[in-house]
């Protein structure tokens, strides 16, 4: 896959303080039988070594190769130490400490360099020559043990094989915190969710409920630590939580679809899609490259505009649409990581946006569109919410403010072009009839 945070290398990074190896992972206080071969040398051990945004860590388990024995459980944990500001351990280093001024950039690398900590106390004070096989935090899920290999986290937890003899093995996710008393945060459960919806896709070898070993998802405590992954991530919490990132992810559509021809009279707010987002995901992989970075996302990223647009009363598949007439399909220079800019944000009057997720790049794009359909006078607390998620929101001109009440209003005001409205809304109709 193209390494999407190889920019991120490039910024030279301050001088901090790595932890001791050893001070790390309270919850592993006993080691388990695989914890008997001395110090490990560095280069036998099963390390991956990189962190991936939500939309990055779709593809790439889209694309990897699990083997003829894929895992079939997952197993959570929380690090403990290292915690987090927003999960703090009583004492001990903390995974978000001395960050204070630093770019993505240098906080990646930072943390890549803790992440090689962990790995250090993995081979030499647990003698092991791997370990879990995922890191997550509020910014990135990060590869560890490849998932092709059963890793070691949970004792019997780890894998075991069945009465005819098959390999069954989970794969151990670490969150990065302390959850004795606090639940995940918001952007580490979404994460997190993210991450085990997007294993249950590609593998189909689990179900989202609570059970040990094969076939479900369970906890560390389950096995030998009681208290692993903390008090507050109970069993129907962690369920929930991925069982609504799973939905997200698989956007069930129970809406029913307008069959009204999309022309410049359609409105931008509706109840009502005026298509759905399997005819748009079509419409894209008709005409994508086979070599596109894009080819195994292209579910995540028009799923997203399902995900945010009702909550504000848009029509998804007005956005979506806009999104693939503006970026030709997900292939323009605008479009492709690292930019992510689904619909040339800012392009005419701030040089173009960046995002670091297509997550908030669709929800820019959302709020952007929010703001030429409405005033703030009309608009309702989420809409607000949504409007002020664009980073250039405050730069959309008075005058503009609910001019788009209908896709005509878009024509000289999303650009110059006083047929704009007229071309998306042939291109949008093209995508509707398929």
């Amino acid at each position: 896959m193209t390494d999407a945070n190889q920019p991120l290398h490039d910024e030279p990074l301050p001088e901090f303080d790595l932890p001791d190896p050893k001070d790390a992972m309270p919850h592993e206080d006993t080691l388990s039988e695989e914890g008997t071969r001395g110090v490990v040398p560095v280069d036998q051990f099963l390390y991956v070594g990189q962190g991936l945004k939500a939309d990055e860590f779709t593809h790439y388990v889209d694309t990897y190769n699990f083997g003829a024995v894929p895992p079939n459980f997952v197993v959570l944990h929380h690090t403990a130490v290292p915690s987090t500001a927003a999960a703090p351990y009583p004492s001990g280093w903390r995974w978000d400490n001395q960050e204070t001024g630093l770019s993505e950039g240098q906080i990646y690398r930072k943390r890549l360099k803790q992440l090689e900590t962990l790995r250090e106390y993995y081979r030499t004070s647990a003698g092991w020559d791997r370990g879990p096989h995922l890191f997550i935090d509020e910014t990135w899920i990060w590869l560890f043990t490849p998932m092709y290999d059963q890793g070691i986290h949970a004792a019997q937890g780890n894998g075991y094989r069945d009465s005819k003899g098959t390999l069954q093995y989970s794969i151990g996710i670490e969150v990065c915190g302390y959850f004795e008393k606090t639940q995940w945060s918001a952007p580490v459960a979404a994460l997190v969710g993210h991450a085990v919806a997007v294993l249950k896709r590609k593998l189909n070898s689990f179900e989202i409920r609570y059970q040990k070993f094969g076939g479900g998802i369970s906890s560390h405590r389950d096995y030998n630590k009681p208290s692993c992954p903390g008090a507050a991530i109970t069993e129907s919490y962690y369920i929930s939580t991925i069982q609504n990132a799973f939905d997200r992810l698989s956007n069930v559509q129970s809406t029913p679809i307008a069959d009204n021809p999309i022309t410049t009279n359609t409105p931008l707010l509706s109840a009502t899609p005026s298509g759905s987002r399997e005819k748009a995901i079509a419409f894209i992989r008709k005409s994508l490259p086979d070599n596109s970075e894009y080819k195994n996302d292209i579910e995540t990223i028009m799923g997203y505009y399902w995900v945010y647009a009702p909550s504000v009363g848009l029509d998804p598949f007005l956005a979506a649409s806009q999104c693939i007439f503006e970026t030709a399909g997900l292939t323009s220079g605008w479009a492709a990581r690292p930019k992510r800019n689904p619909a040339g944000l800012g392009v005419r009057q701030e040089g173009g946006l960046s995002f670091s997720t297509w997550d908030g790049a669709v929800q820019a794009h959302i709020g952007q569109l929010l703001a030429l359909a409405l005033r703030d006078d009309e608009a309702n607390q989420a809409q607000k919410t949504m409007m002020a998620a664009n980073p250039r929101h405050g730069n959309i001109p008075a005058n503009l403010r609910g001019v788009a009440k209908t896709l005509a209003g878009l024509s000289n005001n999303w650009t110059d072009d006083a047929d704009y409205a007229n071309k998306f809304a042939t291109r949008a109709e093209a995508i509707r009839k398929g």
